[in-house]
C-alpha cells in the first residue's frame, strides 16, 4: 500500500495534538517549549499505523509558515475545530491554505464536545463550518464529534480516516526522486539526516542524491520509514535519510533532496495566482510578498501583467525571489503579505525558470496557457530552435513520457530523429537557412560558402536541429555541402576582369613570399588594393585551392605549401626531429613566421608536437 499522510490544520488551543495522541498514543510535542507554553511552534509527526502518518502542525498565526510545510505534503486534512470556540480566524486561513494547495479530502472534527452541555450549540457549530467549507473540497467531508478527557468519538474517528485513507487517489509518480526537507538533526554516530515526505521517485541505500538549492551531492547512508529501517523509500513514504558528504547548514527546511539533472533552484518564475475572496487585499506590482511552496519560506517581489490584482481575482505574473529555492513545472505555492502576515493568495508555477531579457519574459509570460496541453505547445514554439526529446521535455514538465506523447498528440506534433517539434517551424527553420545562405552569397559573392558552424550558431539552431535542416534542404536539392560549408545550389562564382588582375596581384604577392605568412595587411601595403576586397579574393583563391589560411588573418600561396611539405618529407628521411631553430634554418623564416606555420602543420597531421620539438606526422 501506497504510503498516506494526514494533517492536521485548525485554530489555536482547539485540541489537535491531544486528538493526535488520542488516535495513536504519541505526544507530538517534542520541544521543551511545547510543553511549557501548552502549545505546538513546530511540526509533529505520529503513526496512525505503518502505512499512514499524521503531520501535527502549529495553530498560532504567528506560526504559519510551520504549518504550510507541514501541509504542503499531505493527502488528507484532518480540520479541527473546538465545540467550545467554533470558527476562529485561524480555522478559516487554515482552510484557505488547504484550498490553495488544492488538498483534495479530509475529515472535519468537533473536538471538545465535553464543554458544552447544549446539544443546540453544537448543531449552529456544525452549521458554520458547513458554511465555511461549501465550496471546497472539503464540502462532503463528515464531521465527527469527539473529546479526549472523557474519550469519546475518536474510535469512530478512526474508522473516518481508514476509509478516507481507503479512497485516496494518488498522483502519478514523476519518476524522479525528490523530498522537500521538514527537519534536519545530528545524530550521534550517525551523521546528519534530514526528515520529509517523498513526493515522487524512490530513493535506496547507497544512492547518490543532491542538496538544493546549494547543489551539494552527497550520498544516502541510511534510511528509515515509520521509524523502521529500510534499503529503498518511495512516493509518499514518511522518510528519515542519513547522508554524508555534506555539511548541516547545507540542509535546511525548505532545501530538498532531488535527483540529478530532473530539478534545480531558482530565483524567479512565471505563476498563475488566484486572490483570496473577500480579504480586502489588492496586490500591486513591485509589492514584497512571503511565497511557501514546498516546506520553503522565501521573499519576492512580484511584477503583475495588469499591475495589480484585487480580492477574488485572478492573473499571471513574475516572481523575483531574494533567495533560491526549488521549484518545478505545475508547484503549487501559497502566497502571504510580507507585512502584517496574511493569507492572500495561493498559485501554481507555469515556469520556473524564464530565460531574456525583461521584455521577452513579459511577452512570454503574457501568452503563457494554464492548461498544460497548450503551455506545452507554446514551450515548443517559443524554444523551436532548440527542440528536445520526449524524456528532456518529461523532465521540463516533470510528468511521464505517456502525458509527454498525449501533448504531441493533441497538439499535432511531429517526432523525427527522436526530436519533437512543429512542422510549421520546421519548415520556417528551412527558410531563414536558406535565406541566410542568400544573404551571405549577396554579401561575399567572391565565397564558395559560409561555414556550417558560424550559420547555426547565428541562428541559435541545437546541432541535431541544424542537421535535420541541412539534411532536408541538401536532400531537397536546394544547397551543396562544401568543405565545412554550405552553398546555395545555383550559386556561382565569376570575377569581373577587374577583379581577375586584383587576384592575380595578389597570388604574386603570396608567392615571392614563399613560406612567410602574409598578413590582410602585409598584403595590403604590397598591392594598395582596399582591404575588404583583399579578403574576398583572398577566399576566391583559397576555393580555388591557389592560397590556404593557416591561422585566421594568416594567409600562403598553396603551391609553396606544397613544397614545403616535400621539404619535410626528405629532412624526415634522415632525422627523427625538428627543431624550431631547425625549422627556421629550412624555411629562412623568423620565429615570429616560423611558430604560426608549425601550429598549422601541427593541427593538420602534418608534423606531430612533442615537447618543443617536433616528430613526422600521419600525413607525411
Amino acid at each position: 500500500m501506497n504510503q498516506i499522510v494526514i494533517g492536521t490544520a485548525g485554530h489555536i488551543d482547539h485540541g489537535k495534538t491531544a486528538l493526535v495522541k488520542a488516535l495513536t498514543g504519541v505526544d507530538t510535542d517534542r520541544l521543551q517549549e511545547e510543553k511549557s507554553r501548552g502549545m505546538t511552534i513546530d511540526l509533529g509527526f505520529a503513526f496512525l499505523n505503518k502505512d499512514i502518518t499524521i503531520i501535527d502542525v502549529p495553530g498560532h498565526e504567528k506560526f504559519i509558515r510551520n504549518m504550510v510545510s507541514g501541509v504542503s505534503t499531505i493527502h488528507i486534512a484532518l480540520v479541527v475545530v473546538a465545540a467550545d470556540d467554533g470558527v476562529m480566524p485561524q480555522t478559516k486561513e487554515h482552510l484557505q491554505i488547504l484550498s490553495l494547495l488544492c488538498i483534495p479530502q479530509g475529515v472535519i472534527v468537533l473536538t471538545k464536545t465535553d464543554m458544552v452541555s447544549d446539544p443546540d450549540w453544537l448543531d449552529l457549530v456544525e452549521m458554520e463550518i458547513h458554511e465555511i467549507v461549501a465550496g471546497t473540497s472539503l464540502e462532503s467531508a463528515p464531521i465527527i464529534r469527539t473529546s479526549v478527557n472523557p474519550e469519546s468519538g475518536i474510535s469512530e474517528l478512526r474508522q473516518a480516516l481508514l476509509h478516507e485513507a481507503g479512497k485516496v487517489r494518488f498522483t502519478l509518480d514523476r519518476g524522479f526522486f525528490r523530498l522537500p526537507i521538514d527537519r534536519v538533526f545530528l545524530k550521534t554516530g550517525f551523521g546528519i539526516v534530514v526528515t520529509g515526505t517523498v513526493i515522487s521517485g524512490s530513493l535506496s541505500v547507497g544512492d547518490e542524491i543532491y542538496c538544493q538549492p546549494v547543489g551539494q551531492q552527497c550520498k544516502v547512508r541510511g534510511l528509515q520509514s515509520h521509524g523502521e529501517k529500510t534499503e529503498t523509500v518511495s512516493m509518499g513514504d514518511r522518510a528519515a535519510v542519513n547522508v554524508v558528504g555534506i555539511e548541516k547548514n547545507q540542509a535546511w527546511r525548505g532545501a530538498e533532496l532531488v535527483q540529478s539533472g530532473w530539478i534545480a533552484s531558482t530565483s524567479i518564475f512565471i505563476a498563475h495566482v488566484q486572490m483570496i475572496p473577500g480579504i480586502g487585499w489588492e496586490l500591486k506590482s513591485k509589492q514584497r510578498v512571503r511565497i511557501h511552496l514546498g516546506t520553503a519560506e522565501v521573499l519576492g517581489r512580484v511584477t503583475i501583467s495588469g499591475k495589480r490584482l484585487k480580492t477574488g481575482e485572478s492573473g499571471i505574473m513574475l516572481i523575483r525571489l531574494e533567495k533560491p529555492l526549488v521549484a518545478a513545472m505545475d508547484d503549487r505555492f501559497v502566497m502571504r503579505s510580507y507585512s502584517p502576515m496574511h493569507t492572500i493568495g495561493g498559485g501554481v508555477i507555469l515556469d520556473p525558470n524564464p530565460k531574456g531579457k525583461w521584455n521577452e519574459i513579459r511577452n512570454w509570460m503574457n501568452t503563457l496557457s494554464t492548461v498544460r496541453s497548450q503551455r506545452f505547445n507554446q514551450f515548443i514554439d517559443q524554444f523551436w530552435t532548440q527542440p528536445k526529446t520526449k524524456m528532456e521535455w518529461g523532465r521540463v514538465f516533470h510528468c511521464s513520457i505517456e502525458d509527454i506523447q498525449q501533448f504531441i498528440t493533441e497538439n499535432r506534433l511531429e517526432i523525427r530523429n527522436k526530436l519533437v517539434y512543429n512542422p510549421e517551424k520546421f519548415s520556417f527553420a528551412k527558410k531563414v537557412f536558406l535565406e541566410r545562405i542568400k544573404q551571405f552569397h549577396k554579401q561575399h559573392p567572391y565565397r564558395k560558402s559560409i561555414n556550417g558552424d558560424i550559420i547555426r550558431k547565428e541562428l541559435r539552431f541545437s546541432e541535431s536541429w541544424f542537421t535535420m535542416v541541412v539534411n532536408d534542404c541538401v536532400n531537397e536539392n536546394l544547397i551543396l555541402p562544401i568543405e565545412a560549408g554550405y552553398a546555395l545550389k545555383d550559386h556561382e562564382i565569376s570575377l569581373s576582369s577587374s577583379d581577375q588582375k586584383k587576384a592575380d596581384l595578389i597570388s604574386e604577392v603570396l608567392a615571392r613570399s614563399r613560406f612567410a605568412p602574409q598578413s590582410l595587411n602585409d598584403i595590403l601595403e604590397k598591392t594598395h588594393l582596399e582591404d575588404e576586397s583583399i579578403l574576398e579574393l583572398l577566399h576566391v583563391l583559397k576555393g580555388k585551392e591557389k592560397s590556404i589560411e593557416i591561422k585566421a588573418g594568416l594567409w600562403l600561396e598553396k603551391s609553396n605549401f606544397n613544397k614545403l611539405i616535400s621539404m619535410l618529407k626528405s629532412y624526415f628521411l634522415s632525422k627523427e626531429k625538428l627543431s624550431v631553430p631547425d625549422f627556421k634554418t629550412l624555411t629562412h623564416l623568423t620565429r615570429k613566421t616560423a611558430i604560426p606555420l608549425l601550429e598549422y602543420l601541427d593541427k593538420s597531421g602534418f608534423t606531430f608536437r612533442k615537447e618543443n620539438e617536433r616528430i613526422k606526422g600521419e600525413r607525411l
